[in-house]
């Protein structure tokens, strides 16, 4: 599968479930809002349309930070909720901290003060980059896999 067909299915989720692997090496999982979603940000519609970065924003304060800074191994899953139709996208890869201040300016938006009371440069909103290897996209309970091209 290509990264712009991922990035296609991806954008169409408001909320995608990013798993990180803990200090004991068990995995956790939690929702993250998609910022690549012109719902959920309107204002990054621009930004993406010319990076196809898979990119999440959180907080600094956050185990993910920590999780990801011992071992980048994480995965991504969305999917359809609906019974009749269902269908789910399962990414594989790393999650890195991105550290570069144009990308976290970038993104940053007024509205974001809502999850990060200090703003961007109050020292806890942080971004992270998921790059994808592989995928399992299941389809009316058809299986089909690979890496990403």
């Amino acid at each position: 599968m290509k990264k712009a067909e991922i990035i296609a299915k991806y954008d169409t989720h408001q909320v995608v479930l990013l798993s990180t692997l803990n200090q004991e090496g068990l995995p956790e999982t939690r929702a993250m809002i998609n910022i690549r979603h012109p719902e959920i940000a309107p204002h990054l519609e621009s930004y993406f349309k010319r990076h196809e970065r898979l990119l999440l924003i959180t907080n600094t304060s956050s185990d993910k930070i920590r999780h990801i800074a011992d071992d980048e191994r994480a995965s991504l899953y969305l999917f359809d909720p609906n019974p009749q139709s269902f269908n789910g996208l399962l990414l594989t890869g790393r999650t890195r901290e991105v550290r570069d201040e144009a990308t976290k300016c970038a993104l940053w938006h007024e509205s974001w003060k809502l999850y990060y009371p200090e703003g961007l440069e109050g020292g806890d909103f942080s971004v992270l980059e998921f790059l994808p290897d592989s995928f399992k996209f299941y389809s009316q309970f058809k299986v089909t896999k690979g890496l990403v091209e």
